[in-house]
């Protein structure tokens, strides 16, 4: 029965790592595109690594608690990206996310046209 707990323990604590370095590298990801787009300091994307990471957590809680719940889910999500878009731009300011939003609309325009 111990080997049995303890297995399942490790098998759980593994996963969560594994979704912990999975949630820090798409963090990375965005910070380090958004530093490279706008020409970004080092403390700055450090800071916008910051709010990706926090905002990826959150989103996973969200998710889980909400599961049964697809619409209040979505609220949850919905009310989350204005906080993220409010605390990017105390970040980085009103100028530089206009800059974002209209490279992410390109770049969105740029992938969905690729796929055809």
């Amino acid at each position: 029965m111990n080997k049995l707990f303890i297995l399942f323990f490790s098998l759980t604590f593994s996963l969560s790592v594994f979704s912990q370095d999975k949630l820090q590298e798409r963090a990375k990801k965005i910070s380090d595109e958004m530093t490279t787009v706008l020409s970004l300091d080092e403390e700055t994307s450090e800071e916008i690594y910051h709010i990706q990471l926090k905002r990826f957590i959150d989103a996973q809680k969200i998710r889980k608690v909400n599961r049964e719940d697809k619409e209040q889910m979505k609220a949850e999500l919905k009310k989350m990206q204005g906080k993220l878009w409010h605390n990017l731009k105390g970040v980085v300011g009103k100028d530089n996310m206009k800059s974002w939003g209209s490279y992410k609309k390109t770049s969105k325009k740029k992938s969905s046209g690729n796929k055809n």
